[in-house]
């Protein structure tokens, strides 16, 4: 069963259950209380990004140690995938012969611009 909570209760979820949530998919709730199917879409992104999911949800509920648990180990998630993204972008660099600076410059601009352009577009949606 789904369980389904306030902003009130997201203080109050177990380090656990945040590993439950990564993991699950299920039907959501739209505003006017009609349940919403998953597509086909929905599932093969939700299974891409598991990996991702259950790396972040290593950060402990801001609740322990007033916070800078969660915070310091946030940062350092951030800055092991900063590296991750690094290497790629040199291999990939490599793969295609092109310089390390255009290939960061590139990649750079595609990571900035990205996110704009999703939101963007579920704006104008």
């Amino acid at each position: 069963m789904i369980k389904y909570f306030l902003q009130s209760d997201a203080e109050n979820i177990s380090w656990s259950y945040q590993f439950i949530q990564a993991c699950m998919l299920g039907p959501t709730i739209d505003d006017e209380g009609g349940i919403d199917d998953i597509t086909a879409m929905e599932a093969t992104m939700h299974f891409l990004q598991i990996p991702w999911k259950v790396l972040f949800a290593t950060i402990p509920p801001r609740r322990f140690g007033g916070g800078w648990i969660a915070f310091i180990m946030a940062l350092a998630e951030i800055g092991i995938v900063t590296f991750v993204v690094q290497e790629v972008a040199t291999v990939l660099g490599c793969a295609i012969n092109l310089k390390e600076s255009v290939t960061a410059i590139t990649l750079v601009a595609l990571g900035t611009s990205l996110p704009d352009t999703f939101a963007s577009k579920l704006a104008a949606e």
